[in-house]
């Protein structure tokens, strides 16, 4: 029974100001996890001002609840009674079971809002992150990038991203990793296979790498780069016809450097090793119509004009003869 009246005790302590107070410090922690979590700073800080938030509520309430109060009536009787009213105990009672899953779906609510804000941004993140690549700065590229897959790990353009800047630093598994995962997301990503098929060559894995870059080439037939690259994986598997016809391609679709002169020297290589591969003609690049604006504008047809005025004058304009008649008489000898 002491247990039972020290419980009682402990509970009957906080008076009306200080319940008002557990209210007040409740309100405050949870606006404060609000409005971090809309800023999306400090997530777990948040997080953790929202349960304590939730609890002083609950412990607020929880009080409100359980406290009573004794009376003495006279030396030998004591009257025990709730301290507030059997109305409000039962909306307390009602809040405490509610409250747990309201603030449950509130935070879902905002961590949803928070998710769709951020996958909104991240177009702009990878824009950034191309742009930190291209000006050297691959530790900013690649946070940008992790930025990106943290709330959109669907996006394959990212991992293909991601993976150019593990390439660039030389770390090959993650790169592969990466344009394996890219693929698997979007597998139209032609630039992933061309980048796979050449780390893949330089892995040894030549049968892969080829039909990768395979893969590439019948997406961009007209690609350089991918010739050159298909072409160099085919010097490594001994095919040399079909690796001197990928690299004569390459020099007759440009003369780049970067292309240029890596197709040059294999095909020197080529041609020591195999004398007879230089008479190897080189396929013709694909042809790929070239599309106007003006053949979508409608022809003039003066032929065809000269004969409609005719219909509508019933004979010959203005007495003179049409050019097609004119031109078929014959003149008369002097």
């Amino acid at each position: 029974m002491r247990g039972i009246e020290f419980y009682d005790r402990i509970l009957d302590m906080p008076g009306p100001s200080a319940i008002a107070q557990l209210f007040y410090a409740g309100m405050f922690l949870v606006v404060a996890a609000v409005l971090l979590l809309s800023l999306g700073r400090m997530r777990w800080l948040a997080r953790g001002l929202g349960i304590l938030g939730v609890f002083c509520f609950m412990l607020a309430m929880f009080l409100i609840h359980e406290q009573k109060v004794v009376e003495t009536k006279d030396d030998h009787v004591t009257v025990t009674h709730w301290r507030y009213s059997p109305a409000m105990r039962f909306q307390v009672r009602v809040a405490l079971l509610g409250l747990p899953a309201a603030a449950t779906f509130l935070m879902m609510q905002i961590y949803w809002s928070m998710q769709r804000r951020q996958r909104s941004a991240a177009p702009g993140h990878i824009k950034e992150g191309r742009v930190r690549i291209v000006k050297g700065d691959l530790d900013g590229a690649l946070t940008a990038f992790n930025e990106v897959l943290r709330t959109s790990p669907y996006l394959g353009e990212a991992y293909f991203y991601r993976g150019t800047v593990h390439q660039a630093q030389g770390r090959n598994d993650e790169a592969l990793a990466d344009f394996d995962q890219a693929l698997r997301c979007d597998p139209q990503m032609a630039g992933a296979y061309l980048m796979r098929g050449r780390l893949l060559t330089e892995r040894g894995t030549l049968e892969a790498a080829g039909a990768d870059l395979d893969r590439y080439l019948s997406m961009r037939p007209s690609d350089v780069e991918g010739y050159l690259h298909r072409g160099l994986c085919r010097v490594k598997e001994g095919r040399d016809a079909e690796a001197v016809s990928d690299l004569q391609r390459v020099l007759k679709l440009t003369n780049h450097s970067d292309f240029a002169e890596p197709a040059r020297a294999a095909l020197d290589a080529l041609y020591e090793k195999v004398p007879s591969a230089e008479e190897t003609e080189a396929l013709s690049p694909p042809d790929v119509p070239i599309k106007s604006v003006l053949d979508g504008l409608p022809k003039y047809d003066e032929q065809a004009e000269v004969e409609a005025q005719e219909k509508l004058a019933g004979g010959p304009a203005n007495g003179s003869e049409s050019p097609a008649a004119s031109s078929g008489r014959t003149l008369p000898p002097h």
